[in-house]
């Protein structure tokens, strides 16, 4: 009797373990859930999409918690808030999910609140999910924070106002550590969107990623995506263009300096009368400082937030409380997009070590093209925003050097534009020879070597700027609209309140023109003080001839 009260009470005992550890790992199981929301917010605070824990309810073995999807800018916006029902079991040992055994903090099986939609849209879904659930999703906290995920999606059929669209369902899956690295895969099924002229149709997408970090809200990483036979009907065409598309992208971070490359490749293109079959793109980024993007994130961020919160409309500046709270936004969107451009100068660009190179290949059954850029910054000291208004062409091509070339034969060009490099070619923008087209540029500072003749950047960009524009360029009173006396005033006597009182009373100049001069006149007030820009808030650029 003895023997066997002992071993009843063996699974007693181990009952009552699982039950008190299945308690102590829900205590950490909440926290683990607001960490991972906090670092998806951080991934996706320039696309305006945020998630939030609504409630958090402990039971026995587990949980139910509410979280909230939302966006604030179109078209997701018009959807309102998402809701989620995620319902959590604690740990050790995980069961059912469809899968095995399973060994972790928690695991967390999600469903779309349906109930949480408006009529209008739960009405929707149920009919383009056909009475499916919309969403699944799976995802397993383990002991050391990182988690598995596994979503899902149902197929998806829509006819509506003249549209036909199908999906046929898309699984997202991966994992995501504490220090933000992880895995990802995407797989989708057909995508078809019909209308009355146009159609698009990808019969697959592939996407595998390999996350080594983030900066700044960008993701680091490798990452290859693949979607073959996408084909496209533009409105007042007979035959769709096709092709075979494919991206990769590698970015990472070496001694505190940020370079990534990416490449996008159009294969099999069809329906273009065989006058391109193939094209490969590729932009290499070298020696991006670190800290410096980071902070660029950040401000970037804020700048969205602004935008997201101003409503041009009559109901917001009717009142003067609406006037005033839209003039603050816009104050605050000058002045952040002042510390960028500041930021930008400052700390992230390093003298003669960041690099852009892109490269084009073009290839069709009558020739090829090949054009590259590659330029790489050179500014030796960090412009404010007083100077960088004041900037001629010949200032801002001191800041870099590189080459640009092409190399391309006159039979990939379409029919008909020929006849325009005639002109060019006199110009001397490009060279003929036989039936090739051909130019390089090398910059070096305001010294430009184009073909083989030598010139200034000032000369070349007036070359490549169309008539009448170039004048338009280098003199910014016609694009801000200061008549050409009040321009000359400035540029002697500086933005003084007599200035912005003649402008604020001048009919000929816009009112965005005068907010902006007042922004300068501040950051003017500002650095007279004894700040400076890199502590205080900067001013958007103004029309050139504002420095004092």
């Amino acid at each position: 009797m003895k023997k066997l009260a002992t071993l009843l009470s063996v699974p007693v005992v181990l009952l009552v373990a699982w039950g008190g550890s299945s308690w102590y790992v829900g205590q950490k199981t909440e926290a683990s859930l607001k960490q991972f929301i906090e670092q998806q917010n951080q991934a996706s605070a320039e696309s305006s999409i945020k998630q939030e824990l609504v409630s958090y309810e402990k039971t026995a073995f587990g949980a139910k918690a509410v979280t909230k999807l939302s966006a604030s800018v179109p078209p997701f916006s018009e959807l309102g808030d998402i809701q989620f029902i995620n319902d959590i079991s604690n740990g050790p040992v995980l069961l059912g999910g469809g899968s095995a055994v399973q060994f972790g903090s928690a695991r967390i099986d999600t469903k779309l609140d349906m109930e949480a939609l408006d009529e209008t849209h739960r009405k929707w879904l149920t009919a383009a999910f056909e009475g499916k659930a919309p969403l699944e999703g799976h995802t397993v906290i383990g002991f050391g924070g990182a988690t598995h995920y596994n979503f899902s999606t149902n197929p998806l059929k829509l006819d509506q106002d003249g549209t036909t669209a199908v999906v046929e369902g898309i699984t997202l899956s991966g994992t995501s550590a504490s220090d933000k690295t992880g895995d990802i895969s995407l797989r989708a099924g057909k995508v078809e969107v019909k209308e009355a002229a146009t159609q698009f149709t990808m019969p697959s997408l592939q996407l595998d990623g390999d996350i080594t970090g983030m900066i700044g809200g960008q993701v680091l990483g490798k990452f290859d995506l693949k979607a073959p036979g996408v084909s496209i009907l533009a409105e007042g065409t007979t035959v769709p263009v096709s092709f075979d598309l494919a991206l990769q992208s590698d970015s990472g971070i070496i001694d505190n300096a940020a370079s990534g490359k990416m490449a996008i490749q159009a294969a099999n293109i069809q329906g273009v009368n065989d006058v391109v079959n193939k094209v490969n793109y590729t932009m290499d980024i070298h020696d991006m400082d670190v800290a410096g993007l980071e902070e660029i994130g950040k401000l970037q961020a804020e700048l969205q937030s602004v935008q997201n919160q101003m409503v041009w409309s009559a109901d917001a500046t009717e009142t003067p409380e609406g006037q005033q709270k839209q003039q603050e936004l816009m104050t605050k969107l000058t002045e952040t997009g002042g510390k960028i451009v500041d930021t930008l100068f400052r700390k992230v660009l390093k003298t003669d070590k960041s690099r852009l190179h892109t490269t084009l290949l073009a290839e069709g059954s009558k020739g090829k093209l090949n054009a590259d850029i590659d330029l790489t910054y050179t500014g030796k000291e960090a412009p404010d925003m007083m100077d960088l208004a004041s900037y001629g062409a010949n200032d801002w091509a001191k800041m870099l050097k590189g080459k640009v070339m092409l190399d391309a034969d006159k039979g990939l060009l379409p029919t008909g534009t020929e006849m325009m490099l005639t002109p060019l070619s006199a110009q001397g923008l490009i060279k003929l020879e036989g039936e090739k087209i051909k130019s390089n540029i090398d910059l070096a500072g305001d010294n430009v070597t184009l073909n083989g003749k030598q010139m200034s950047f000032d000369e070349l960009l007036k070359m490549l700027v169309p008539p009448g524009i170039d004048d338009a360029m280098t003199d910014g009173s016609e694009d801000m609209g200061i008549p050409e006396d009040l321009m000359k005033k400035i540029e002697v006597e500086g933005i003084t309140p007599e200035i912005i009182q003649l402008l604020e009373e001048s009919d000929d100049v816009p009112k965005e023109t005068v907010e902006l001069m007042k922004q300068l006149q501040q950051m003017q007030q500002q650095m007279d003080d004894g700040k400076t820009p890199a502590t205080e808030p900067a001013a958007a650029p103004a029309p050139e001839g504002t420095k004092e």
